[in-house]
């Protein structure tokens, strides 16, 4: 039987399945009278458990005093009679980070149960199969803003959507039809993820460029047109989104809608993200996928050989892509291993423009193949991007014929 209670956190859906168990006994047989996988209802039970005990309710474990739906419980200390009966019990709330995240999580998972599926383009015919392009997307911080008299140069949502879209546009309609595509967000595909624009670690101000539902709009539409567009040239694409230090709240609900929305396709693979260090093995060829905002490049080779190394073992040819710094480098410190940092398409903000950091603007495509590893790559820079946005924005000519 499920506690009564628990409806008080409960969705619609969660409250039904809680009807539906009390009223058939168990979970199993509450699954087949509302037609629906057994495994649906023990992950939407376990996450409304989760849900409630970071509000201060858990009665299996005596707490029974829930803090307010805008909080969490900081802490929860019960004291007993001499009998082993409970006497009293203080509980502390605050909007702990870590929780919260918990929460965003949870409410992703009960949000997307009734997301609807979106059609997409026809599967390419042919395609080769032994090199995996990878788009390599650096830190877009989409939301941000920048101004030409300050920094040098103008972003906004308009211009990041408008940039963005048009390279990766570009880059796709270059590709020859695949099997499999790769594309890899590696962070901090959004400048802020909360209502008040500031570092989730810090409290630091950033500077943002409208509201949190316009950009998270902006976000969306992006990563629909690069999905779809993808699929234009590969019968399988893979998604990876890398947690950023400034996107990672963002960053958990992203690959769920993606899912939600595609995976019906067979086609979308959206690699799991609550793990910073992802691995991708393709053949002979090992590829790990990291932020880097905390694990600085000479750490993350002993990362990928103990994280993945049977993977590492049985293959040979490493690479470590990492975002954050927005500039390029290659590191050959370590045999066996290329760790590289991928530029990015965005402006700087008035901070990094101030404190002197300066990068070239880019977005590349790697060819990595299944059996010799990187062969070559397709790099296209932000001059060339807005070359591109220029031609598309000039009206045609006419042409009359009789």
């Amino acid at each position: 039987m499920i506690d009564e209670k628990l409806k008080t956190f409960a969705t619609e859906t969660q409250a039904k399945y809680i009807d539906a168990i009390n009223e058939h006994g168990n979970a199993t047989k509450a699954a087949k009278a509302l037609g629906v996988v057994h495994s649906s209802i023990g992950r939407s039970m376990a996450s409304l458990r989760k849900s409630a005990a970071i509000r201060g309710y858990s009665p299996e474990h005596d707490w029974t005093r829930a803090v307010p739906e805008t909080h969490v419980a900081k802490g929860v200390s019960t004291y007993y009679d001499k009998d082993g009966s409970r006497a009293g019990q203080w509980v502390k709330a605050d909007l702990k980070q870590e929780a919260y995240n918990d929460l965003v999580k949870a409410a992703i998972e009960r949000f997307v149960e009734n997301v609807p599926r979106l059609d997409v383009p026809a599967a390419p015919l042919d395609p080769q199969d032994d090199i995996i392009p990878w788009i390599q997307i650096g830190d877009a911080h989409i939301g941000m803003l920048a101004h030409a008299a300050e920094v040098g140069e103008n972003f906004d949502l308009k211009i990041a959507a408008r940039e963005l879209c048009c390279a990766i546009g570009a880059l796709i309609d270059e590709l020859p039809p695949c099997k499999r595509l790769v594309v890899n967000d590696l962070g901090d595909a959004t400048h802020y993820d909360n209502l008040d624009a500031v570092t989730a670690a810090s409290g630091h101000a950033l500077d943002a460029d409208g509201r949190l539902h316009k950009m998270l709009d902006v976000y969306v539409d992006t990563m629909r047109f690069v999905v779809e567009k993808a699929l234009t040239k590969a019968e399988h694409l893979d998604v990876i989104i890398n947690q950023g230090n400034h996107s990672r709240v963002n960053d958990f609900w992203m690959p769920r809608l993606l899912r939600a929305c595609y995976g019906h396709t067979g086609r979308v693979h959206v690699l799991p993200n609550e793990n910073v260090f992802i691995g991708y093995r393709m053949g002979k060829t090992l590829v790990m996928v990291h932020h880097s905002d905390k694990c600085p490049p000479a750490r993350l080779v002993g990362v990928m050989t103990s994280d993945f190394k049977k993977d590492f073992g049985e293959t040979d040819f490493h690479y470590i892509d990492t975002g954050h710094v927005h500039h390029h480098f290659v590191s050959k410190e370590y045999p066996g291993v290329v760790i590289e940092s991928w530029n990015h398409l965005a402006a700087n903000d008035k901070w990094a423009h101030e404190s002197g950091y300066r990068s070239r603007k880019s977005i590349s495509v790697v060819y990595r193949s299944k059996t010799y590893g990187d062969v070559g790559r397709r790099v296209l820079p932000i001059e060339a991007v807005r070359d591109l946005v220029g031609a598309s924005a000039k009206p045609s000519k006419k042409v009359f014929t009789a």
